[in-house]
């Protein structure tokens, strides 16, 4: 039976943040939401002395003020103070004079008042406080952002580079995007904070990511861009194979996403109804958020896969596994393997000058059909030839792709060691296949560290691509359940205004 993780002092602070917060949301509404003010625009200067009101129930709202408010020095706006003295339902009718054309004018809304005494404007789906609820929204983003960014940070010291790593990077960017966005939109209406309705907090949600997207199109075409650019280069080297096309079809998803939004965009603007328009502008803001998300996962991808080939390791090894590739015809190291293997060499020379301590090397690679030796005993033979002893060789010579170098390597110096969560593992490999590296032995459940060896630039661009795809598949439950209620948050505020 597997334990239960044990919370972290960051997560304990995470859960207990935002438990506050709500709660402290929830005892402000009750401070204040039995008080509300009902605004009516009006088309001129009202006429004070004409202004009526009419109540269709006294025993559940009384009237505490009515005075007229001015934005901007044009517009006036008939500002009635309410106050519950009951529940139920009640309807408020105005009517007043305007210099206008000297018409008389009518206004009508209807009040649900709780048990608890909240008055809920059920026409203008509004309520006293709820322009603190982006404030609330906005503040719990940034409780999760700063436990993720602990938990990111952990990860990041630890060498702990992982799919998990990726998603936590891609959550923290996604959210502060959202906060900067909708902290400035607060800041920007402060002043009309007590006019805001549900579906001001539904077009604020849906223009955020939508607007991150506007914003972030030109930079993300020229990194799809060079993305192509590279694959090509990749196909010229390696041949034509799916994998060596990632560039061509995020390209090709990046446009068919923005031309979906385009079209949502107009869908809506098009649209014969209040609710078709609404419709069309929550799916639009949902694939807006989606696509936004997206970018943000595909970001971290690329910090993580960097930051993995840049991390130092800072404890001595004992076994070093060198990642196998292809061989020549002569059956010698290509000069990528050589690369490979001359970084795992560095770094043994220099942990024994500094700690007096050898590492075994594990060169790991079979033989393929047009190969005249195994990958394994090609490294082996260099390996010998740059002076190390056949004794501290340990080879691998049945595995045909990455996993199973790890797999099979990891049998190997099991066989060599007593018990192997007690030794310390390094892995070789080429900088762009690192983080690959890294999220294989996670899966087998290894403690490793990864040492970069250098290579051709294009090789990068499609390795990240192939770890967002990864992520993507390997994470693929944590990011629904992230997106899910992100969605039907939307969805809510749209069911609220409608119904």
């Amino acid at each position: 039976m597997k334990k239960a993780k044990k919370l972290e002092h960051h997560h304990i602070f995470c859960i207990v943040s935002i438990i506050v917060l709500i709660v402290s949301y929830a005892v402000y509404l009750l401070c204040i939401g039995g008080s509300y003010k009902v605004y009516f625009h009006s088309v001129g200067e009202p006429n004070m002395d004409t202004i009526k009101v009419e109540l269709s129930d006294e025993n559940i709202v009384k009237i505490k003020d009515i005075h007229i408010e001015t934005f901007h020095d044009m517009l006036n706006e008939v500002v009635i103070e309410t106050e519950s003295i009951g529940s139920g339902n009640v309807t408020l009718n105005v009517k007043y004079q305007t210099d206008y054309e000297d018409r008389t004018r009518e206004f009508k809304t209807s009040l649900h008042v709780t048990k608890f005494g909240l008055i809920y404007d059920m026409v203008f789906d509004s309520f006293n406080g709820l322009w603190a609820v982006e404030v609330l929204i906005d503040l719990i983003m940034v409780v999760i952002v700063i436990t993720f960014g602990i938990s990111a940070n952990q990860k990041e010291k630890n060498g702990d580079f992982s799919y998990s790593m990726v998603t936590l990077g891609g959550i923290i960017f996604f959210l502060t995007v959202n906060v900067l966005s909708s902290a400035y939109n607060i800041l920007g209406d402060w002043q009309y904070r007590n006019l805001i309705y549900v579906d001001t907090i539904l077009n604020t949600y849906c223009e955020i990511n939508f607007e991150f997207v506007a914003i972030t199109i030109i930079p993300f075409m020229f990194f799809t861009l060079a993305l192509s650019i590279s694959n090509i280069q990749l196909v010229r080297h390696e041949g034509f194979r799916i994998q060596n096309l990632l560039g061509f079809l995020l390209g090709f998803a990046a446009i068919s996403g923005i031309v979906v939004i385009y079209i949502l965009g107009k869908g809506g603007e098009n649209a014969d109804s209040e609710t078709g328009y609404y419709i069309f502008t929550v799916i639009k803001a949902a694939v807006a958020l989606v696509f936004s998300y997206l970018e943000c996962m595909l970001i971290s991808t690329v910090f993580c896969a960097i930051a993995s080939t840049r991390y130092k390791i800072k404890q001595p090894m004992d076994y070093i596994i060198i990642l196998g590739c292809a061989i020549r015809s002569d059956g010698t190291p290509t000069p990528i393997l050589r690369g490979r293997i001359d970084r795992a060499l560095k770094f043994e020379h220099e942990q024994y000058e500094k700690f007096n301590k050898h590492a075994k090397f594990v060169p790991s690679g079979g033989q393929g059909s047009d190969e005249v030796i195994s990958e394994a005993e090609s490294m082996k033979r260099y390996l010998m030839e740059q002076g190390i002893p056949e004794n501290q060789i340990l080879k691998e010579d049945k595995s045909v792709n990455t996993y199973q170098n790890m797999a099979f390597s990891k049998k190997v110096i099991e066989s060599d060691t007593e018990n192997i969560s007690d030794v310390n593992i390094a892995f070789s490999t080429t900088n762009y296949h690192v983080f690959r590296g890294y999220t294989l032995a996670q899966k087998l459940g290894m403690t490793v560290k990864g040492l970069s060896a250098k290579t051709k630039l294009y090789f990068f661009p499609n390795a990240f691509l192939r770890e967002f795809i990864g992520l993507l598949w390997e994470q693929k439950k944590k990011h629904i359940i992230f997106l899910v209620p992100c969605i039907a948050f939307l969805v809510a505020l749209y069911l609220i205004i409608q119904y």
